[in-house]
Protein backbone atom coordinates (compact mmCIF):
# COMPACT_ATOMS: atom_id res chain seq x y z
CA UNK A 1 0.00 0.00 0.00
CA UNK A 2 2.79 2.56 0.76
CA UNK A 3 4.71 1.36 -2.36
CA UNK A 4 1.44 2.55 -4.48
CA UNK A 5 0.97 5.28 -2.73
CA UNK A 6 4.98 6.95 -3.39
CA UNK A 7 4.29 5.64 -6.67
CA UNK A 8 1.32 7.45 -7.12
CA UNK A 9 2.66 10.55 -5.42
CA UNK A 10 5.45 10.41 -7.73
CA UNK A 11 3.68 10.02 -10.56
CA UNK A 12 0.90 12.97 -9.65
CA UNK A 13 4.54 15.23 -9.19
CA UNK A 14 5.69 14.56 -12.40
CA UNK A 15 1.94 15.15 -13.77
CA UNK A 16 1.53 18.65 -12.02
CA UNK A 17 4.98 19.81 -13.02
CA UNK A 18 3.90 18.95 -16.85
CA UNK A 19 0.76 20.40 -16.72
CA UNK A 20 2.28 23.52 -15.10
CA UNK A 21 4.69 23.98 -17.33
CA UNK A 22 2.40 23.63 -20.39
CA UNK A 23 -0.22 26.30 -18.57
CA UNK A 24 2.00 29.14 -17.81
CA UNK A 25 4.78 28.57 -20.64
CA UNK A 26 3.11 30.71 -23.28
CA UNK A 27 2.02 33.74 -20.68
CA UNK A 28 4.63 36.37 -20.72
CA UNK A 29 3.82 37.62 -17.11
CA UNK A 30 7.35 37.80 -14.98
CA UNK A 31 5.49 35.40 -12.33
CA UNK A 32 3.64 33.01 -14.80
CA UNK A 33 7.27 32.84 -16.13
CA UNK A 34 8.77 32.17 -12.68
CA UNK A 35 6.46 29.58 -12.18
CA UNK A 36 7.14 28.05 -15.94
CA UNK A 37 11.05 28.28 -14.65
CA UNK A 38 10.30 26.26 -12.09
CA UNK A 39 7.78 23.68 -13.41
CA UNK A 40 10.25 23.28 -16.46
CA UNK A 41 13.15 22.58 -13.82
CA UNK A 42 10.71 20.05 -11.78
CA UNK A 43 9.97 18.41 -14.91
CA UNK A 44 13.32 18.31 -15.98
CA UNK A 45 14.16 16.75 -12.41
CA UNK A 46 11.20 14.54 -12.03
CA UNK A 47 12.02 12.86 -15.39
CA UNK A 48 16.06 12.62 -14.67
CA UNK A 49 15.19 10.71 -11.62
CA UNK A 50 12.78 8.79 -12.90
CA UNK A 51 14.90 7.17 -15.33
CA UNK A 52 17.98 6.60 -13.03
CA UNK A 53 15.37 4.78 -10.42
CA UNK A 54 14.06 2.77 -13.75
CA UNK A 55 17.27 2.32 -14.72
CA UNK A 56 18.52 0.45 -11.82
CA UNK A 57 15.58 -2.32 -12.27
CA UNK A 58 15.36 -2.53 -15.63
CA UNK A 59 15.32 -0.37 -19.35
CA UNK A 60 13.23 2.66 -19.20
CA UNK A 61 10.38 2.28 -21.85
CA UNK A 62 12.22 -1.11 -22.39
CA UNK A 63 14.76 0.58 -24.86
CA UNK A 64 18.15 -0.99 -24.25
CA UNK A 65 19.96 2.28 -23.26
CA UNK A 66 23.92 1.53 -22.29
CA UNK A 67 24.01 1.01 -19.13
CA UNK A 68 20.51 0.82 -18.15
CA UNK A 69 18.93 -2.35 -15.95
CA UNK A 70 21.51 -2.75 -13.65
CA UNK A 71 20.96 -4.81 -11.31
CA UNK A 72 19.36 -7.66 -13.69
CA UNK A 73 22.55 -7.42 -15.65
CA UNK A 74 25.04 -7.40 -12.17
CA UNK A 75 23.39 -10.47 -11.19
CA UNK A 76 26.27 -12.38 -10.25
CA UNK A 77 28.25 -9.49 -9.08
CA UNK A 78 25.29 -9.12 -6.63
CA UNK A 79 25.04 -12.17 -5.34
CA UNK A 80 28.61 -13.49 -5.24
CA UNK A 81 29.03 -10.01 -3.33
CA UNK A 82 26.17 -10.88 -0.90
CA UNK A 83 27.28 -14.12 -0.25
CA UNK A 84 30.81 -12.85 0.12
CA UNK A 85 29.62 -9.97 3.06
CA UNK A 86 27.68 -12.89 4.32
CA UNK A 87 30.05 -15.17 4.63
CA UNK A 88 32.88 -12.67 5.91
CA UNK A 89 31.53 -10.47 7.79
CA UNK A 90 27.50 -10.45 8.78
CA UNK A 91 27.72 -14.09 9.49
CA UNK A 92 31.63 -15.41 9.57
CA UNK A 93 32.07 -18.24 11.51
CA UNK A 94 34.87 -16.23 13.29
CA UNK A 95 31.60 -14.20 14.72
CA UNK A 96 29.43 -17.17 14.80
CA UNK A 97 31.85 -18.97 16.87
CA UNK A 98 32.29 -15.73 19.30
CA UNK A 99 28.48 -15.26 20.07
CA UNK A 100 28.58 -19.07 21.13
CA UNK A 101 31.36 -18.69 23.54
CA UNK A 102 30.03 -15.45 25.45
CA UNK A 103 26.72 -16.99 25.76
CA UNK A 104 26.26 -19.51 28.79
CA UNK A 105 23.30 -21.28 26.98
CA UNK A 106 22.89 -24.15 29.58
CA UNK A 107 22.86 -21.78 32.66
CA UNK A 108 20.46 -19.42 30.62
CA UNK A 109 18.62 -22.12 29.51
CA UNK A 110 17.74 -23.35 33.35
CA UNK A 111 16.99 -19.58 34.10
CA UNK A 112 14.31 -19.55 31.84
CA UNK A 113 13.19 -22.10 32.81
CA UNK A 114 13.01 -21.67 36.32
CA UNK A 115 11.45 -18.72 35.26
CA UNK A 116 8.25 -20.09 33.44
CA UNK A 117 8.35 -22.57 36.65
CA UNK A 118 7.76 -19.23 38.98
CA UNK A 119 4.68 -17.96 37.17
CA UNK A 120 1.71 -19.52 37.91
CA UNK A 121 -0.05 -19.23 34.44
CA UNK A 122 3.08 -21.19 32.72
CA UNK A 123 3.80 -23.29 35.78
CA UNK A 124 -0.41 -24.48 35.22
CA UNK A 125 0.03 -25.23 31.83
CA UNK A 126 3.38 -26.90 32.01
CA UNK A 127 2.01 -29.51 34.79
CA UNK A 128 -1.35 -29.56 32.54
CA UNK A 129 0.65 -31.05 29.71
CA UNK A 130 2.81 -32.98 31.55
CA UNK A 131 -0.54 -34.60 32.71
CA UNK A 132 -1.93 -34.83 29.76
CA UNK A 133 0.97 -36.78 27.90
CA UNK A 134 1.44 -39.39 31.17
CA UNK A 135 -1.97 -40.16 30.59
CA UNK A 136 -1.60 -40.98 26.44
CA UNK A 137 1.03 -42.92 27.52
CA UNK A 138 -0.50 -46.37 27.55
CA UNK A 139 -0.04 -48.99 29.95
CA UNK A 140 1.39 -51.66 26.94
CA UNK A 141 3.78 -48.75 26.19
CA UNK A 142 5.07 -48.83 29.89
CA UNK A 143 5.19 -52.67 29.85
CA UNK A 144 6.85 -52.26 27.07
CA UNK A 145 9.30 -49.83 27.41
CA UNK A 146 10.15 -52.06 31.24
CA UNK A 147 10.28 -55.18 28.99
CA UNK A 148 13.36 -53.56 26.49
CA UNK A 149 15.34 -52.04 29.51
CA UNK A 150 15.12 -54.44 32.32
CA UNK A 151 13.84 -58.04 30.72
CA UNK A 152 16.82 -59.19 29.13
CA UNK A 153 18.64 -58.51 32.17
CA UNK A 154 16.85 -60.53 34.65
CA UNK A 155 16.35 -63.23 31.73
CA UNK A 156 20.39 -63.10 31.39
CA UNK A 157 20.88 -63.94 35.15
CA UNK A 158 21.00 -67.55 35.47
CA UNK A 159 19.87 -69.16 38.34
CA UNK A 160 21.92 -71.90 38.75
CA UNK A 161 24.41 -69.31 38.78
CA UNK A 162 22.52 -67.35 41.08
CA UNK A 163 21.85 -70.17 43.20
CA UNK A 164 25.56 -71.14 43.38
CA UNK A 165 27.43 -67.71 44.02
CA UNK A 166 24.05 -66.94 46.84
CA UNK A 167 25.67 -70.43 48.89
CA UNK A 168 29.39 -69.18 48.16
CA UNK A 169 29.22 -65.80 49.51
CA UNK A 170 26.91 -67.13 52.67
CA UNK A 171 29.78 -69.58 53.33
CA UNK A 172 32.97 -67.13 52.01
CA UNK A 173 30.99 -64.50 54.75
CA UNK A 174 30.23 -67.01 57.50
CA UNK A 175 26.53 -65.57 57.40
CA UNK A 176 25.55 -69.32 58.20
CA UNK A 177 27.51 -69.81 61.16
CA UNK A 178 26.17 -65.99 62.06
CA UNK A 179 22.52 -67.21 61.45
CA UNK A 180 23.30 -70.11 63.44
CA UNK A 181 24.16 -67.91 66.29
CA UNK A 182 21.21 -65.66 66.28
CA UNK A 183 18.75 -68.75 65.77
CA UNK A 184 20.67 -70.06 69.24
CA UNK A 185 20.96 -66.89 71.25
CA UNK A 186 16.56 -66.35 70.44
CA UNK A 187 16.13 -69.60 71.61
CA UNK A 188 18.08 -69.22 74.70
CA UNK A 189 15.78 -66.01 74.99
CA UNK A 190 12.59 -67.77 74.12
CA UNK A 191 13.80 -71.09 76.64
CA UNK A 192 14.41 -68.70 79.47
CA UNK A 193 10.78 -66.88 79.77
CA UNK A 194 9.14 -68.39 82.87
CA UNK A 195 5.91 -69.56 81.08
CA UNK A 196 8.18 -71.51 78.01
CA UNK A 197 10.04 -72.62 81.05
CA UNK A 198 7.28 -74.40 82.55
CA UNK A 199 4.91 -75.23 79.48
CA UNK A 200 8.17 -77.18 78.11
CA UNK A 201 8.29 -78.84 81.93
CA UNK A 202 4.66 -80.11 81.65
CA UNK A 203 5.04 -81.59 77.80
CA UNK A 204 8.09 -83.67 78.59
CA UNK A 205 6.15 -84.76 82.09
CA UNK A 206 3.22 -85.80 79.25
CA UNK A 207 4.93 -87.51 77.42
CA UNK A 208 6.40 -89.38 80.14
CA UNK A 209 3.51 -90.73 81.24
CA UNK A 210 2.23 -91.10 78.02
CA UNK A 211 5.03 -93.38 76.89
CA UNK A 212 6.76 -94.36 80.05
CA UNK A 213 4.74 -96.29 82.26
CA UNK A 214 7.22 -97.72 85.31
CA UNK A 215 8.72 -94.39 85.35
CA UNK A 216 5.04 -92.61 85.92
CA UNK A 217 5.08 -94.13 89.28
CA UNK A 218 7.94 -92.61 90.46
CA UNK A 219 7.10 -88.92 89.12
CA UNK A 220 5.00 -87.73 92.41
CA UNK A 221 8.33 -88.80 94.41
CA UNK A 222 10.19 -86.24 92.49
CA UNK A 223 7.89 -83.40 92.01
CA UNK A 224 6.92 -81.51 88.58
CA UNK A 225 9.31 -78.50 89.64
CA UNK A 226 12.22 -80.69 89.99
CA UNK A 227 11.55 -82.17 86.56
CA UNK A 228 11.03 -79.24 85.17
CA UNK A 229 14.24 -77.41 86.40
CA UNK A 230 16.09 -80.65 85.89
CA UNK A 231 15.04 -80.37 81.55
CA UNK A 232 15.44 -76.57 81.75
CA UNK A 233 18.72 -76.59 82.70
CA UNK A 234 20.07 -79.38 80.76
CA UNK A 235 17.75 -77.51 77.40
CA UNK A 236 20.82 -74.15 78.62
CA UNK A 237 23.14 -76.66 79.06
CA UNK A 238 22.83 -78.01 75.46
CA UNK A 239 22.39 -74.75 74.07
CA UNK A 240 25.35 -73.53 75.56
CA UNK A 241 27.33 -76.30 74.25
CA UNK A 242 25.76 -75.92 70.59
CA UNK A 243 27.23 -71.87 70.85
CA UNK A 244 30.52 -72.71 71.94
CA UNK A 245 33.02 -72.12 69.05
CA UNK A 246 35.32 -75.28 69.36
CA UNK A 247 31.90 -77.58 70.40
CA UNK A 248 32.01 -80.64 68.35
CA UNK A 249 28.22 -80.89 67.95
CA UNK A 250 28.29 -77.25 66.34
CA UNK A 251 31.01 -77.79 64.26
CA UNK A 252 29.41 -80.82 62.86
CA UNK A 253 25.74 -79.07 62.66
CA UNK A 254 27.27 -76.42 60.43
CA UNK A 255 29.42 -78.78 58.49
CA UNK A 256 25.64 -80.51 57.74
CA UNK A 257 24.49 -77.06 56.89
CA UNK A 258 27.50 -76.18 54.50
CA UNK A 259 27.49 -80.00 53.07
CA UNK A 260 23.64 -79.90 51.88
CA UNK A 261 23.94 -76.18 50.41
CA UNK A 262 27.23 -77.25 48.33
CA UNK A 263 24.64 -80.52 47.40
CA UNK A 264 21.52 -78.23 46.38
CA UNK A 265 23.69 -75.91 43.86
CA UNK A 266 22.54 -77.80 40.87
CA UNK A 267 18.89 -78.86 42.23
CA UNK A 268 17.10 -78.37 39.49
CA UNK A 269 13.62 -77.59 41.83
CA UNK A 270 15.13 -75.56 43.34
CA UNK A 271 16.39 -73.55 39.97
CA UNK A 272 13.38 -73.85 38.62
CA UNK A 273 11.66 -72.05 41.67
CA UNK A 274 14.11 -69.30 41.13
CA UNK A 275 12.91 -69.59 37.53
CA UNK A 276 9.22 -68.72 38.62
CA UNK A 277 10.19 -66.28 41.42
CA UNK A 278 11.90 -64.51 38.56
CA UNK A 279 9.12 -64.03 36.52
CA UNK A 280 6.43 -63.51 39.01
CA UNK A 281 9.01 -60.75 40.37
CA UNK A 282 9.19 -59.07 37.28
CA UNK A 283 5.56 -59.19 36.45
CA UNK A 284 4.93 -57.45 40.03
CA UNK A 285 7.46 -55.00 39.07
CA UNK A 286 5.90 -54.04 36.35
CA UNK A 287 2.03 -53.97 38.03
CA UNK A 288 3.32 -52.01 40.52
CA UNK A 289 5.84 -49.99 38.64
CA UNK A 290 2.47 -49.19 36.20
CA UNK A 291 0.27 -48.32 39.24
CA UNK A 292 2.88 -45.76 41.05
CA UNK A 293 3.11 -44.28 37.39
CA UNK A 294 -0.95 -43.95 36.81
CA UNK A 295 -0.86 -42.17 40.58
CA UNK A 296 1.87 -39.78 40.47
CA UNK A 297 1.20 -38.67 36.99
CA UNK A 298 -1.88 -37.50 38.50
CA UNK A 299 -0.73 -35.87 41.56
CA UNK A 300 0.41 -31.80 40.76
CA UNK A 301 1.71 -31.49 43.60
CA UNK A 302 4.13 -34.39 42.62
CA UNK A 303 5.26 -32.98 39.30
CA UNK A 304 5.93 -29.42 40.56
CA UNK A 305 8.22 -30.91 43.28
CA UNK A 306 10.26 -33.07 40.81
CA UNK A 307 10.00 -30.35 38.41
CA UNK A 308 11.40 -28.15 41.34
CA UNK A 309 14.14 -30.57 42.75
CA UNK A 310 15.57 -31.08 39.04
CA UNK A 311 16.01 -27.76 38.60
CA UNK A 312 17.79 -27.58 42.17
CA UNK A 313 19.89 -30.67 41.68
CA UNK A 314 20.62 -29.16 38.13
CA UNK A 315 21.70 -25.92 39.51
CA UNK A 316 23.90 -27.30 42.45
CA UNK A 317 25.66 -30.06 40.30
CA UNK A 318 29.25 -30.04 39.59
CA UNK A 319 28.60 -31.16 35.76
CA UNK A 320 26.51 -29.05 34.70
CA UNK A 321 29.89 -26.54 33.75
CA UNK A 322 30.91 -30.00 31.69
CA UNK A 323 27.35 -29.81 29.73
CA UNK A 324 28.01 -26.01 29.20
CA UNK A 325 31.41 -26.72 27.64
CA UNK A 326 30.22 -29.90 25.45
CA UNK A 327 27.30 -27.84 24.30
CA UNK A 328 29.22 -25.15 23.35
CA UNK A 329 32.09 -27.65 21.52
CA UNK A 330 28.64 -29.47 19.62
CA UNK A 331 27.73 -25.46 18.33
CA UNK A 332 31.34 -24.85 17.51
CA UNK A 333 31.99 -28.03 15.94
CA UNK A 334 28.62 -28.17 13.67
CA UNK A 335 29.52 -24.51 12.76
CA UNK A 336 33.12 -25.02 11.59
CA UNK A 337 31.26 -27.79 9.44
CA UNK A 338 28.21 -26.74 8.38
CA UNK A 339 28.89 -22.89 8.01
CA UNK A 340 29.75 -22.97 4.52
CA UNK A 341 26.01 -24.40 4.07
CA UNK A 342 24.94 -20.65 5.03
CA UNK A 343 26.09 -19.59 1.69
CA UNK A 344 25.23 -22.17 -0.11
CA UNK A 345 21.31 -22.01 0.90
CA UNK A 346 21.40 -18.67 0.16
CA UNK A 347 22.86 -19.14 -3.25
CA UNK A 348 20.24 -21.85 -3.88
CA UNK A 349 17.63 -19.61 -3.24
CA UNK A 350 18.80 -16.66 -5.51
CA UNK A 351 19.46 -18.81 -7.75
CA UNK A 352 16.04 -20.23 -7.81
CA UNK A 353 14.10 -16.80 -8.87
CA UNK A 354 14.18 -15.69 -11.77
CA UNK A 355 15.61 -12.36 -12.90
CA UNK A 356 12.37 -11.01 -13.35
CA UNK A 357 11.36 -12.31 -10.07
CA UNK A 358 14.35 -10.77 -8.39
CA UNK A 359 14.03 -7.42 -10.04
CA UNK A 360 10.43 -7.85 -8.67
CA UNK A 361 11.81 -8.42 -5.25
CA UNK A 362 14.08 -5.59 -4.37
CA UNK A 363 11.02 -3.36 -6.59
CA UNK A 364 8.94 -4.46 -3.24
CA UNK A 365 11.51 -3.85 -1.03
CA UNK A 366 13.52 -0.96 -1.52
CA UNK A 367 11.41 0.54 -4.17
CA UNK A 368 8.90 2.21 -2.38
CA UNK A 369 11.76 4.54 -0.56
CA UNK A 370 13.85 4.77 -4.14
CA UNK A 371 10.42 5.91 -5.76
CA UNK A 372 10.54 9.17 -3.32
CA UNK A 373 13.76 10.17 -5.13
CA UNK A 374 11.68 11.23 -8.17
CA UNK A 375 8.87 12.96 -5.59
CA UNK A 376 12.39 15.01 -4.14
CA UNK A 377 13.65 15.70 -7.71
CA UNK A 378 10.85 17.28 -8.77
CA UNK A 379 10.11 19.63 -5.43
CA UNK A 380 13.61 19.86 -5.78
CA UNK A 381 13.95 20.54 -9.25
CA UNK A 382 11.21 23.51 -9.12
CA UNK A 383 12.43 25.10 -6.21
CA UNK A 384 16.01 25.36 -7.94
CA UNK A 385 14.15 26.79 -11.03
CA UNK A 386 11.93 29.69 -8.98
CA UNK A 387 15.25 30.42 -7.87
CA UNK A 388 16.85 30.43 -10.84
CA UNK A 389 14.52 32.25 -12.72
CA UNK A 390 13.89 34.92 -10.74
CA UNK A 391 17.75 35.49 -10.86
CA UNK A 392 18.39 35.37 -14.45
CA UNK A 393 15.22 38.08 -14.57
CA UNK A 394 16.46 40.02 -12.24
CA UNK A 395 19.52 40.05 -13.91
CA UNK A 396 18.59 40.52 -17.30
Amino acid sequence: MKEKNSKRLANLSLLVATCGFAATAPFQSKLLQILSGGFEAALVGGLADWFAVTAMFRHPLGIPIPHTALLPKNRKKITDSILNTLNNQWLSKESLIEKVEEREWIHQGISAFEQLVENEESRNKMIHSIKQFGMSIQDETIEKFLLNSFKPTIDSISSQRLLSNAVDTVIEKEWDSKTYEFLINKIVETVSLPHIKELIGKEVIQFIERKFFMIKAFLPMIGEEKITEFIHSGLLDLLSELKDPNSDRRNFILSFIRMEAQKNKSNENIIRQLDEWKHKGYEYLVDQAIKLFRNKINDEEFILNTIQKIIIFTKNSNWIDNVELSFKKLLINTIEKYHHKIGDLVKYNIEKLSTEEITDLLENKIGKDITWIRVNGAVCGFIIGLILTTLRMIFT
